[in-house]
């Protein structure tokens, strides 16, 4: 399976009961909408999964139209409601989302620099 991004392998990662899929070129993550909620609970899961720089990942951002590598129908943009700086993308048919490198650490730990981050990013598109 391709990365919907960069077109690097998805390749399939464990951390305890978690399960995702993550590039080998870019780092993004590819997860079940349950999966990424289980994720935010379990301690350290960010450490583990999410291993890509932010800065990589940021790169990414403008990627908008992309296409689920599994159900090969338009992913959806949204916006994480509480961290309005962390631009995401999910698959209307199977509910998976996919995070550049470093959102979901960022995702999981809201800071200070966070209110920040939302104020400067601005609206997506």
């Amino acid at each position: 399976m391709k990365c919907p991004k960069c077109k690097g392998d998805l390749e399939t990662k464990h951390h305890e009961n978690l399960r995702v899929e993550r590039c080998s070129r870019c780092y993004g993550l590819l997860v079940e909408e349950v999966m990424l909620t289980e994720m935010q609970a379990s301690w350290m899961s960010e450490t583990f999964l999410d291993v890509g720089a932010a800065s990589l990942g940021k790169k990414y951002d403008n990627f908008d139209d992309i296409e689920c590598p599994l159900c090969e129908v338009k992913m959806d943009k949204i916006v994480d409601p509480g961290q309005t700086h962390i631009w995401l993308e999910s698959c209307p048919k199977c509910s998976r989302v996919f995070l550049d490198a470093g959102e979901f650490t960022d995702l999981k730990h809201e800071t200070f620099s966070d209110k920040i981050k939302d104020l400067l990013k601005g609206k997506r598109r």
